[in-house]
């Protein structure tokens, strides 16, 4: 595949992407909010301790081969049915281990009504497995209107459908578990229908492909430890009610980026892996991407940081303002969750797994370490361990890409400085504005002033605040039309 096919296959896949996000950022925006309203901390503290064992015995059973497929350069069925056969193995024992443990894993959560529930979650496994191979040739092949309608539809009917109806009906949180059941199973069903391959599971094939399915597993593996180590020591030290604080805080912070991010992770890893022989290509992706997820997240979770308290108030009630301190400091961990994210698929996919593997570790020893040192301490002070690890595992991160990439520090510094410059007038506009009168619009009125001085500024100055490489790209790509002229007159504002 040329380099200027996969660049417009990408550009598509990352716009599909972004249009089922919003959709899907919307739907779970809803759906959290009325769960919120309907359960309590200690339910969704509940159902985030079964999710964070969950996805380890997920990504044991995949044991890489998700990726591996998504990676290799030529494919055949004799790939995907070793890909099958390895991954159904691994995901029976993973369900026999989980079964098995469930006692012992709802002692380290200090809650026995876990253990059922445990067992129950472990026999989801091996559909997921099978729904995760339709769903990695879907994104070998860049097909994000697939892959998005599908993910749209299975959280927001399926998994918000059954979820709010059951905690209507006062199940807890086997209405959250059943809603995730059901959005597995149409996920499996909905995925195959598109991707069509063998059932047929074997164990002998190309070593090549085991090869790197187990680094990839190796990689995936430190993954989880900074997605989930700390839900897990959270549960663990503090108890399932502030584990359920923290993960609605969290959810309600990353929810705006996380699923973009998992589409645009996708599109990124695959689009390298393509263009793999293609240094100057992938490095002018990287600076695109780089100023723009920058520019959609600094600005904004900066803001939501410091607004944190009224957030959750207008968004989820007076019950769980109490999870204020927590959404501070991860709303700050997000931009960087967001931008180590992008930068560690490029990486992956430019042959960097080995190095992102140490990159992630070294991080997950520094969030792990943390949470030990502070654990007879309040969650609110501990809790900053969290953003301090995500900003050692970017800073690796840009550092590894950088030599990989043979990156100018200059270019890196021109994609951040128009996010970190409109970030620093929308905080201090909003801190201005709390000494005005603002008890109208419950509380809004600073952030509001915040978000006007941003936009103001970046209208004033549109190509500065982009960067060259990213205006270029949105002047080449939007050129035609009313949208076109506009982003022109942007341009031509103070020129």
């Amino acid at each position: 595949m040329s380099p200027n096919s996969v660049s417009s296959r990408s550009t598509v896949a990352i716009l599909w992407g972004a249009g089922g996000a919003i959709g899907k950022i919307a739907g779970q925006l809803l759906i959290q909010i009325t769960l919120a309203r309907l359960l309590d901390p200690a339910t969704f503290g509940q159902y985030a301790a079964v999710l964070a064992v969950f996805g380890l015995g997920y990504i044991l059973a995949d044991a890489g081969f998700g990726s591996a497929l998504v990676q290799k350069k030529e494919l055949d069925t004799a790939d995907i049915s070793l890909a099958l056969g390895w991954s159904l193995l691994f995901s029976s024992a993973i369900v026999l281990a989980m079964v098995v443990l469930a006692p012992f894993l709802a002692n380290q959560f200090g809650d026995a009504s876990l253990e059922p529930v445990f067992q129950v979650c472990a026999l989801l496994i091996p559909f997921q497995i099978v729904s995760n191979i339709s769903s990695s040739l879907l994104r070998r092949d860049l097909h994000m209107r697939g892959i998005q309608i599908i993910h749209l539809i299975a959280y927001t009917l399926c998994f918000g459908g059954v979820a709010t109806t059951l905690a209507i009906l006062g199940w807890g949180v086997w209405s959250l578990v059943a809603g995730f059941a059901a959005q597995t199973l149409f996920s499996l069903v909905a995925t195959y229908s598109i991707a069509r391959h063998t059932l047929r599971p074997r164990l002998s094939g190309d070593k090549a492909l085991i090869h790197f399915g187990l680094k990839s597993l190796a990689n995936e593996l430190t993954s989880w430890s900074m997605d989930n180590l700390d839900r897990f020591l959270v549960g663990k030290f503090w108890g399932v009610f502030s584990l359920g604080l923290y993960s609605v805080a969290f959810n309600l912070s990353k929810a705006p980026s996380g699923i973009l991010m998992t589409a645009a992770q996708s599109v990124a890893f695959a689009s390298a892996a393509r263009l793999h022989d293609n240094p100057v290509a992938v490095r002018k992706g990287f600076l695109v991407v780089m100023a723009a997820i920058a520019l959609a997240t600094l600005p904004v979770f900066a803001l939501v940081a410091f607004e944190s308290e009224t957030v959750l108030h207008i968004v989820y009630g007076a019950k769980w303002i109490d999870a204020a301190p927590y959404m501070t400091a991860l709303a700050l961990s997000i931009p960087l969750i967001s931008m180590g994210t992008i930068t560690a698929a490029i990486l992956r996919g430019t042959g960097g797994v080995g190095t992102e593997l140490s990159i992630v570790l070294i991080s997950a020893a520094v969030l792990f370490a943390s949470f030990l040192i502070m654990r007879d301490e309040s969650l609110a002070v501990a809790i900053w361990a969290v953003p301090l690890a995500y900003l050692v595992r970017f800073l690796l991160l840009v550092a590894a890409i950088r030599k990989r990439l043979q990156l100018h520090l200059a270019d890196l510094l021109a994609a951040f400085r128009g996010p970190v410059v409109l970030t620093l007038v929308g905080v201090s506009i909003t801190a201005l504005a709390h000494d005005l009168p603002h008890a109208m619009a419950m509380g809004m009125l600073p952030p509001l002033a915040g978000c006007c001085a941003m936009l103001l500024l970046l209208v004033s100055g549109f190509k500065w605040f982009l960067g060259g490489p990213l205006s270029s790209m949105v002047r080449e790509k939007f050129s035609a039309g009313r949208l076109g002229s506009a982003i022109a007159w942007l341009e031509r504002g103070k020129h």
